[in-house]
């Protein structure tokens, strides 16, 4: 992230769907050839752009049907401050809350410390997706975490993020990963979410090409 604020003079393009199989598998790395390059300045700008119009705050290549490992966010907390940037090629790495000292514990013991651990490690958030607009459902993911990788000119990225900006650059991740946050929720709240979805299509509240054309709506990731 930079001082200069991150470019909105792409094009708005058309977001794919849950369902569309670029979304459902990994897609292929950010090579050295790609990097620093007027295509990869250009797609970013039109993932800006188009995460704008849409109102999201994370956007993955994949999402507009581009086969990189590339995503984009914006996330503007309750206290103003701004992040936002590029990643290619994103690793996430999990990072451990506050250590107690340590201590013995018998087996039975032991196993529950670590389950009680890794729950205060963890937080629950109400997710959206753009490329499943108007539902939504809680997601338990880590909560605090660095991920690294590149920018689009090749330099090193590494953040250190908690609360909603982990969960967003998770969730990208994810996408670039072939994992929707569908993929997290049980059966149940997945069929729940299905039929609101099939009914908000049959309006229909959400043109095949939205964000290009606009709705009244707004979605956050």
């Amino acid at each position: 992230m930079t001082n200069t604020p991150p470019p909105t003079n792409g094009k708005i393009r058309p977001i794919s769907r849950w369902g569309t199989p670029i979304l459902h598998r990994a897609v292929r790395e950010v090579a050295p050839a790609d990097l620093d390059t007027l295509d990869l300045e250009a797609l970013t700008a039109d993932m800006f752009t188009t995460m704008f119009a849409a109102d999201g705050v994370g956007l993955a290549a994949n999402q507009i049907g581009v086969d990189l490992k590339v995503f984009v966010y914006d996330l503007t907390d309750l206290k103003g401050q701004r992040s936002w940037g590029v990643v290619c090629n994103p690793v996430v790495e999990t990072r451990d809350g506050p250590r107690e000292g340590r201590r013995h514990h018998a087996k039975g013991e032991q196993h529950q410390h670590q389950q009680q651990q890794q729950q205060h490690q963890q937080q629950s958030m109400t997710e959206g997706c753009l490329s499943y607009p108007g539902v939504s459902a809680s997601v338990a993911r880590a909560r605090a975490i660095t991920v690294r990788g590149i920018d689009q000119r090749g330099k090193a990225v590494e953040i250190d993020a908690d609360g909603l900006l982990a969960h967003i650059l998770q969730h990208e991740t994810d996408h670039l990963n072939g994992v929707v946050y569908g993929d997290h929720v049980s059966s149940e709240v997945r069929q729940r979410m299905d039929t609101e979805y099939k009914e908000l299509e049959s309006k229909p509240a959400y043109p095949e090409d939205w964000p290009v054309t606009r709705t009244k709506r707004r979605w956050i990731i």
